[in-house]
């Protein structure tokens, strides 16, 4: 991080499997509270959107940016590794997974975070990635007046890219 920092590198740590989001908010914590990011403002996290604590973890990222008062960059995503999540569930014996198992479930709960992240602005950068158009005129509405960014998801809809980036 601290040759990042010199470099003025933006580091993104990436929240992904269900089972190891406490590790990973764990360490971005330590990371984040460490001297070598504090006044930084470009070290950021990951959430998925479709685990069910997305909204949780939100709270919690927006508790340590305004404890710290540095700026925390946050990208959600809708989620890359559900069929993985469900079948790494299904083999625990787990009845309630820990992932929306219907689409119409993690688009919900997608555009609920991003109006979280709406809100929580004054400590939060956020960035969407996402490659659906529905979910990008949802963003382009509810955030008319507010900073944030759109990343790519490379490989994908790069039509939809092209299109924001003339």
């Amino acid at each position: 991080v601290t040759k990042a920092r010199e470099l003025d590198v933006a580091v993104t740590i990436d929240a992904e499997e269900v089972d190891r989001l406490e590790l990973s908010l764990e360490v971005f914590r330590a990371i984040y509270q460490s001297d070598a990011v504090k006044g930084w403002g470009h070290f950021g996290l990951v959430v998925q959107a479709y685990s069910k604590r997305a909204l949780p973890v939100l709270h919690y990222i927006n508790r340590l940016a305004d404890e710290q008062g540095d700026e925390i960059p946050l990208r959600l995503v809708k989620g890359a590794y559900w069929d993985s999540e469900i079948k790494l569930a299904q083999e625990l014996g787990i009845k309630n997974y820990p992932v929306f198992t219907r689409k119409s479930l993690t688009d919900l709960s997608w555009m609920a975070c991003s109006l979280k992240l709406f809100k929580y602005q004054k400590n939060i950068f956020p960035a969407f990635a996402t490659h659906n158009a529905y979910s990008i005129a949802f963003i382009e509405e509810f955030g008319k007046d507010k900073i944030f960014e759109f990343q790519r998801i490379h490989g994908m809809a790069d039509i939809i890219h092209n299109y924001f980036n003339k």
